[in-house]
């Protein structure tokens, strides 16, 4: 019988152990995302490639005693993402009560690069303290990443050689992608002012062309050559000529403007002779006439007169 009774007692003493346990532990909490991370959050940035943005967390503390939570965060730190939240939280009992972690950028060629195609896993950790002990821990993740930008800068180089009215010049535009994913060329355009005689050609090759991100030293440039063409009726003028590309991405167009010279052919002109007047007569050339002297035409009608004379007296 005592050992029976002996039984029981050691059964009932095993069997309240595990509620003792849950007891020391204090009462449940609670930790979870109030912002809205499925399936992954994405910061905001500027033209400059500001970074900003911000993750809200709630605790709920089921209990009536004071909570006390040490709080700390895990993430690659190698990443250009930079997260800022209290180290501590105290929330009442029976109350609810939220944190906000904010989000900020390395420097901008470091969020540049950072592809949207991918995200950080970013963890906040919740210790609740008694003193030096740790009682629970409760751990809450998120994907963090970047949206797409989209940002395609044109940029035209002058003729190096001149260009003449009734010839051509080819020169050269380089498309950056200054975005941070890759983008295409939708099509390009060229507008000319003042000059109605010059026309650019060429600009059939950039559409559709894929452009790769350029990187920080200016690598995956698209290069393109274009051509430069004025008719021969062309006048001698500086002529404003602006080339745009639109990215297909976001639909926006870009433009750069350069001035091109055109050069119109000398005509060279006769100037009449400093000796010559201009109110001298127009005489023929000296070579196809007889001059002949006034006294040599004296002698002359002289002359004949004598042998007419000379012949009516024979008759």
């Amino acid at each position: 019988m005592r050992v029976t009774l002996g039984l029981v007692l050691t059964t009932l003493l095993f069997a309240s152990l595990p509620a003792a346990a849950q007891d020391m532990q204090g009462p449940s909490w609670e930790m979870g995302w109030v912002t809205d991370v499925d399936p992954k959050y994405l910061v905001e940035l500027e033209e400059d490639w500001d970074m900003t943005g911000s993750l809200v967390v709630f605790v709920s503390n089921d209990g009536p005693a004071e909570l006390n939570l040490v709080l700390s965060y895990d993430y690659d730190e190698d990443d250009p993402f930079v997260f800022d939240g209290p180290d501590t939280l105290s929330v009442a009992g029976n109350t609810n009560d939220t944190f906000t972690i904010s989000i900020s950028g390395a420097n901008a060629e470091e969020v540049r690069s950072f592809s949207p195609s991918t995200s950080i896993e970013f963890t906040v950790i919740g210790e609740e303290k008694v003193g030096e002990s740790t009682l629970r821990t409760q751990e809450i993740q998120a994907d963090v990443s970047v949206p797409r930008m989209y940002r395609l800068i044109p940029e035209a180089m002058p003729p190096a050689d001149t260009l003449f009215a009734g010839s051509w010049v080819d020169f050269s535009i380089e498309v950056s992608n200054l975005g941070n994913t890759q983008d295409a060329i939708t099509s390009g355009e060229a507008t000319v002012r003042s000059c109605p005689h010059l026309s650019v050609t060429g600009l059939d090759q950039l559409e559709n062309q894929v452009v790769a991100v350029t990187t920080e030293s200016g690598e995956n440039k698209a290069q393109f050559t274009l051509r430069l063409e004025a008719s021969s009726s062309h006048q001698e003028r500086t002529c404003e000529v602006s080339l745009s590309v639109q990215s297909e991405g976001d639909g926006t167009e870009r433009s750069t403007t350069i001035n091109v010279d055109v050069k119109a052919p000398k005509v060279e002109e006769e100037t009449p002779s400093e000796d010559k007047e201009e109110d001298d007569p127009v005489l023929p050339d000296s070579s196809s006439l007889v001059w002949l002297a006034p006294v040599e035409m004296m002698m002359l009608i002289s002359l004949v007169l004598l042998v007419v004379n000379r012949q009516i007296n024979e008759a």
